[in-house]
């Protein structure tokens, strides 16, 4: 439990150089749909594959954001806590701790 909140601590944490690195690669893709958020957080958070069940939570939890956007300062703001929530949600999963 300790290495998944460790873990979980540092990806949400969006004023560490590589969390913004990782959201910078994000808003270069411009507005995500939800599955587009998915994929691109499992993409930057390294070789990683999840279960259908796994990647239908983490779905679930991003279309209840929506749309993410980077198009204005408050957009942007809400865009980067979502990615981080994203992280943090990928690297609790099962897949990501024992994979």
């Amino acid at each position: 439990m300790a290495r998944v909140n460790f873990v979980a601590e540092k990806v949400g944490d969006t004023s560490l150089p590589g969390v913004q690195a990782i959201i910078s690669r994000l808003r270069a893709r411009g507005s995500l749909s939800p599955e587009q958020l998915v994929d691109g957080c499992l993409d930057q958070i390294g070789p990683v594959e999840v279960g259908s069940d796994t990647k239908q939570e983490l779905l679930s939890q991003a279309k209840e954001w929506g749309q993410v956007a980077w198009d204005s300062d408050s957009n942007a703001k809400i865009a980067d806590q979502h990615a981080a929530e994203m992280l943090q949600l990928i690297v609790a999963t099962r897949e990501y701790q024992f994979g």
